[in-house]
């Protein structure tokens, strides 16, 4: 395998287990470790007691468990939380503020690199470098759907993190960006809300090749029907293009496997992992690839373990043979 890319995971994928207490953080490590990963990036706001102020009893206790199972802390994901007061959103300084406090403890737990959200502006962005500097840590925004490279904005992010921020401020692709199909939770969610099997099939058929609504508004479909169609080809109609990864691999700092359904070790029907794994070994990338599942936000009776199993053994042999 392309040692240079590594399979990691977000405990994030374990959201189901952890809410509904099957398992603890030491029982959500203790599986990530048993399950061959190494690598860890863990969402604060979710399993950190006392988020966004941990004790240092927290920390250390952290640790040790790091230290236990032999795991590799990667990215602290930090949230920032612009409704946090009821009366208006954040200010930019307590944006900073919030955002130089997750540095800090990030720093403590050992995490080398946080990533952050798109409350950070790009004015703020940039206001973080000296604090960056300061703490030796690197700090990354995610690029999550509906966002791509061509998006205004993210010209002005790119623009920071190739100037003065170079090596210090970077990104995290999230592979959402590229899905072009709805998965099967998404499907068998429709026909739960009221979709006909046999209409979502003929949705699913005009997405994949005009992407029409005027036929579906013309059509004999019910009024769930149409709200799903305009969902599904208003999300999964303008994917952003896999070989910008090339362009902007020298801003990305780590990455996110997202992904929703698997039932199988192969392939996955609607975000294009072939390419984007061959494109990735091409684009000279180094670091890790966060498993990250979220089919629980569509079906929480699915088994994270066994996905997360497909998703590896999908992706070991992409990294092998592509």
């Amino acid at each position: 395998m392309n040692q240079d890319i590594k399979l990691g995971i977000s405990l994030y994928s374990f959201s189901t287990e952890y809410i509904h207490e099957k398992l603890d953080l030491e029982g959500v490590l203790k599986k990530a470790r048993d399950m061959g990963y190494k690598g860890v990036e863990i969402v604060a706001a979710q399993m950190v007691p006392e988020y966004p102020y941990p004790s240092d009893e927290w920390l250390a206790e952290f640790k040790g468990l790091l230290a236990k199972y032999e795991l590799e802390p990667v990215c602290w994901s930090a949230y920032v939380d612009m409704g946090i007061r009821t009366d208006r959103d954040l200010t930019e300084d307590e944006i900073i503020q919030y955002t130089v406090n997750d540095l800090i403890y990030a720093k403590k737990a050992g995490f080398p690199i946080v990533r952050t959200q798109h409350a950070i502006s790009p004015a703020i962005f940039r206001k973080m470098i000296p604090f960056c500097k300061e703490l030796g840590m690197k700090l990354t925004i995610e690029m999550h759907h509906p966002h791509h490279p061509e998006v205004p904005v993210w010209q002005e992010y790119f623009e920071i993190m190739r100037g003065e921020g170079k090596g210090i401020l970077g990104f995290v692709p999230d592979f959402s960006i590229f899905q072009t199909m709805p998965h099967q939770l998404y499907l068998n969610q429709a026909v739960e809300y009221g979709c006909r099997p046999e209409k979502l099939d003929e949705i699913i058929e005009i997405h994949k090749t005009t992407k029409d609504m005027g036929l579906i508004e013309k059509g004999d479909f019910n009024e769930i029907e149409k709200h799903t169609a305009e969902e599904m080809f208003g999300k999964f109609s303008a994917p952003g293009r896999i070989e910008q990864l090339k362009e902007y691999v020298d801003c990305i700092f780590y990455i996110h496997g997202k992904f929703y359904y698997l039932d199988n070790d192969d392939h996955d029907p609607c975000i294009p992992y072939e390419e984007i794994i061959k494109t990735i070994k091409e684009s000279g990338f180094k670091g890790y690839i966060a498993s990250e599942y979220e089919g629980h936000h569509f079906d929480e009776t699915v088994d994270s373990e066994v996905q997360l199993r497909h998703f590896v053994a999908m992706n070991e042999n992409l990294l092998e043979n592509s």
